[in-house]
């Protein structure tokens, strides 16, 4: 079931979500568009730990920089629980 009809009216739809296993983190549930319970499958293969270098940027979203103009990088860092 993907629709949730209360008299005349759509409580819920997913007949236009998008999620499915592969975009869905490992281990995640959700409901795909067909209204059935799916379980993430994304990043199943990284290891348990692993960083992103990514460039840093300032609440206006531009980049940081050093004294020289290079923009300023920064890690994150995910854990996989």
């Amino acid at each position: 079931m993907n629709k949730v009809i209360y008299g005349n009216r759509t409580l819920i739809d997913l007949t236009g979500d998008t999620v499915t296993e592969k975009t869905l983190l490992k281990g995640c549930k959700a409901h795909g568009a067909d209204g059935r319970i799916i379980v993430g499958t994304m990043l199943s293969g990284c290891p348990a730990e692993f960083f992103l270098e990514e460039d840093i940027s300032d609440s206006s979203g531009g980049n940081v920089q050093d004294k020289a103009g290079n923009a300023v990088k920064g890690k994150i860092k995910y854990l996989r629980v």
